[in-house]
């Protein structure tokens, strides 16, 4: 039961680890098309 529980919340670290991250690479990403756009036109 212990185990379980530990791997389930292992399970949901990652998960969060992972969307936090693809939302920061997103922003970052983002930031820098916004930049590179303004600078073009």
């Amino acid at each position: 039961m212990k185990r379980k529980l530990d791997k389930n919340k292992i399970y949901n670290f990652i998960g969060r680890a992972v969307v936090y991250s693809t939302i920061y690479f997103v922003a970052v990403v983002g930031s820098i098309w916004a930049f590179c756009q303004n600078t073009i036109y």
